[in-house]
């Protein structure tokens, strides 16, 4: 049974009234403990293309039923993961913590999407930050990715959120694009291909994540409650072993992959072509943390207000996985 993304956030809300999912029965070394797993997906974004191959490929030669249920945003997904009507969460560092600091047991297990990959584009009479003063500047959600890295870069060219500027929600990439076409906003943060279609369009480029914030960005991550974690491990080893077949495939087979995107993102295949060079450059099949980027990451994510000071790493990612990635990996 295919269900909507309605379906699972409304499953969720039950699901939270009801409690917790029930531990896995004991399974064999190796063995999955469940073969049917349901990913959340934060968006459908390019960056996840090694998660498109694996969907294509990799996961049912594995033994896995792995259905993508795609979500508008941190705030929608973090609601189906903390009801348990996903298993697993592939979202934003900022919305794991957000998880985190609300109660919820959730950890994150995996990452290496580390695409530093979204510009700022605005209206064409607006050539500098500074015109932004009294603008309204749009991002997907409050508290997302787009909404923090934002604010750091208004905060960075002298302008206050909320009294220089006015940060509207405006969901997913398309949509931001879309009002900033319309003039319903005046600038707008993208990702691709809506970036390259606003610059090609006549609009500002003022400026992009790679060069104002770091070159690479802790921009997603796998995540799952503790219990999920604890209960299935080598389900979810299996898993990450399809996943990097995927990412390696990825790499291997530009035109496949390209092909890939453009029939699930329904891109051109000039934006698709665009799009794989830049998720491939942020990949890292072994799952670790863009490590230096990270004293930059948490400057962002204080000074946008979700903590008051960098998190030790053991308060948010269970390593057990990357760490033994050379025992599991194919």
């Amino acid at each position: 049974m295919i269900w909507s993304r309605r379906d699972f956030v409304a499953a969720g809300a039950a699901a939270t009234i009801a409690g917790a999912v029930p531990p896995a029965a004991a399974a064999a070394p190796g063995i999955p403990e469940k073969s049917a797993l349901t990913l959340g997906l934060a968006s459908y974004g390019s960056n996840f293309l090694p998660v498109y191959v694996a969907a294509a490929r990799t996961f049912k030669a594995e033994g896995l039923d792995v259905q993508l249920i795609p979500f508008r945003g941190d705030a929608e997904i973090s609601q189906a993961l903390a009801g348990n009507s996903i298993d697993i969460s592939l979202a934003s560092m900022n919305g794991l913590i957000n998880l985190i600091t609300s109660g919820q047991p959730v950890m994150g297990f995996y990452a290496g999407f580390d695409q530093a990959d979204f510009s700022w584009l605005a209206a064409p009479s607006i050539k500098t930050w500074a015109q932004l003063k009294n603008k309204k500047v749009g991002v997907a959600t409050f508290g997302s990715l787009t909404d923090a890295l934002t604010r750091y870069d208004l905060r960075k060219h002298g302008l206050e959120p909320t009294r220089d500027v006015q940060i509207v929600q405006g969901g997913a990439a398309q949509s931001d694009f879309q009002a900033l076409e319309s003039g319903r906003v005046d600038a707008a943060i993208l990702s691709a291909p809506y970036k390259w279609r606003a610059a090609a369009a006549g609009f500002t480029v003022l400026g992009t994540q790679e060069h104002d914030v770091a070159p690479r960005w802790p921009k997603n991550l796998f995540m799952a409650k503790t219990d999920f974690i604890k209960n299935y491990p080598n389900a979810i080893e299996t898993f990450l072993r399809a996943y990097v077949e995927a990412a390696r495939y990825t790499r291997r087979n530009r035109d496949a992959s390209i092909k890939i995107l453009m029939d699930q993102l329904k891109f051109t295949e000039s934006d698709a072509a665009g799009a794989y060079d830049s998720a491939v450059a942020g990949m890292d099949e072994t799952g670790n943390l863009p490590e230096a980027s990270m004293k930059t990451f948490w400057e962002v994510t204080v000074q946008n207000g979700d903590v008051d000071k960098p998190w030790p790493e053991s308060k948010y990612m269970d390593r057990r996985f990357v760490d033994s990635f050379k025992r599991w990996a194919p």
